[in-house]
Parts: C-alpha cells; sequence; structure tokens
C-alpha cells in the first residue's frame, strides 16, 4: 500500500511530457500547446497508475498493466486533438505489452494472443465496412489492448461501444438531425474501455459472457 503514491508519482512524470507528444502529431503541422492538457496528461495518468496498483496489487500482472497504460493515454490525447493514433504508439506498444503481459502469466499466452487477434479482426471488419466510421489507427489500438487483456478485452470493447452509444444517443436527443455529422474519435472510447477491463475484466466478464 505504501509503495501507491510512488507509483502515482511515476505516472505523473511520465504523463508530465504527453504535452509534447500533442503538440508533435501530426508530424509537420504541430498543435499549440496547453497547459492545461499537461496537467490533465500528467494526473489522469498518475491516478491510473494508483488506481491499478490498489486493484491489482505489486503482482506480476501490475507491469503489464501500466505500461498499457501509459501508452493509452497519450493515443487517446493524439486522437482527441488529430483524429490520428500514431503507429508509433499502437505497434511497438502492442508488441512490448504482449510481451510484458506473457512474462507475467506465461500461462495466458494463447488466450493474450487470441484477445488481440479477435480485437483486431472485430475492429477491422468495421473499418473495411465504413472506413470513415472506424479509422484503422483505432484497429490497431484495439489489437493492443487485446494482447494486454485477453479474454477481458471482451469487456473493454463492450464498455466502448456503450459509452459511445451513449454519446451519440445524447447528441441525438439535443441536436436532431445536424448530430449526424458530427464525428468523434473513437480512441478515448478505447482508452476507457481498457481501463474498465484492467479494473473490473474479472468480476463483469463473467456476466457478460454468460457464466453467472
Amino acid at each position: 500500500m505504501e509503495a501507491v503514491l510512488p507509483l502515482a508519482g511515476i505516472g505523473f512524470a511520465l504523463g508530465w511530457p504527453i504535452e509534447w507528444l500533442v503538440q508533435r502529431f501530426p508530424l509537420g503541422q504541430g498543435t499549440a500547446p496547453s497547459t492545461r492538457r499537461r496537467w490533465v496528461a500528467a494526473g489522469l495518468t498518475a491516478g491510473l497508475f494508483a488506481a491499478l496498483a490498489l486493484r491489482i496489487g505489486f503482482e506480476a500482472q501490475l507491469v503489464p498493466a501500466l505500461v498499457l497504460t501509459a501508452l493509452i493515454v497519450p493515443a487517446s490525447l493524439i486522437d482527441l486533438n488529430h483524429r490520428i493514433i500514431p503507429d508509433v504508439i499502437n505497434l511497438p506498444g502492442a508488441v512490448l505489452v504482449y510481451t510484458l503481459a506473457v512474462i507475467a502469466q506465461p500461462d495466458r499466452w494463447l488466450e493474450l494472443l487470441i484477445g488481440g487477434a479477435a480485437c483486431f479482426a472485430f475492429l477491422g471488419s468495421a473499418w473495411v465496412v465504413s472506413p470513415k466510421g472506424m479509422g484503422l489507427g483505432d484497429v490497431k489500438m484495439a489489437l493492443m489492448i487485446g494482447l494486454g487483456l485477453g479474454k477481458y478485452a471482451f469487456t473493454a470493447l463492450f464498455a466502448a461501444f456503450v459509452l459511445s452509444t451513449l454519446l451519440s444517443g445524447y447528441l441525438m436527443l439535443t441536436m436532431g438531425t445536424r448530430a449526424r455529422k458530427i464525428g468523434f474519435p473513437f480512441g478515448p472510447f478505447l482508452a476507457v474501455g481498457a481501463v474498465v477491463g484492467l479494473l473490473f475484466g474479472p468480476d463483469i466478464s463473467p456476466y457478460l459472457l454468460g457464466g453467472r
């Protein structure tokens, strides 16, 4: 318990330079710096690190959970500002998260691999059907999340789609047909879903899959 605060401090330190990444992408264009965004990124990463430490405990599986969290925060912020999720986060991140997860829990290697493949295939099919509605960056981000969560990736995707549907419904109610012209990035919803899966996946997943 006493190590939660140091972990939160590490999360804050990792979150602080995320603002630089947001300003950098897309390359060659740039974004105006934002002090508020810097504090939000650092505070959010710190809070999530602390929550994961409290929920998971100081077990081996905490390491890939922290790394995945450190990756989805900048990915979602960049997506919010630029409508892209850079491959430099998704692709090396997917390999790193899967490697650490397998090291932490070797008996889950196949489950994690299937989780990543299933997420990639599911969102990939949505991208094929509607490239304007689902970005390829979202598909790659889902791969990374699935490789880190395994069977709990279903919980993450479920949460992401529920939240995005709620937002769409709210916009339709408040704006009517004008809401159809409003697009919003899916990366932040995937990030929230990943956090739900990391924190509550073992508790929620059995209900969603009919195990209880």
